[in-house]
């Protein structure tokens, strides 16, 4: 398992907060995800068979950038 903080560009209020994490919950290998509307991160713990880019490509369907 890895454990990552990815910053969110573009989250305004909660209900950005549960559809960036709604949609890192979806990949298949993340074990638990934990946004932070003020800090504008996501912090993802996530089996090494997810990437990066998996993470950051369901947040960017979503609306959002991350990095």
């Amino acid at each position: 398992m890895k454990e990552k903080v990815f910053n969110v560009e573009g989250m305004k209020c909660k209900h950005c907060v549960m559809s960036v994490r709604e949609a890192v919950e979806e990949i298949k290998g993340v074990e638990s995800v934990s946004v932070d509307l003020e800090k504008k991160t996501a912090t993802v713990k996530f089996a090494d068979s997810v990437s990066d880019k998996d993470i950051i490509d369901a947040i960017a369907e979503e609306g959002f950038q991350a990095s």
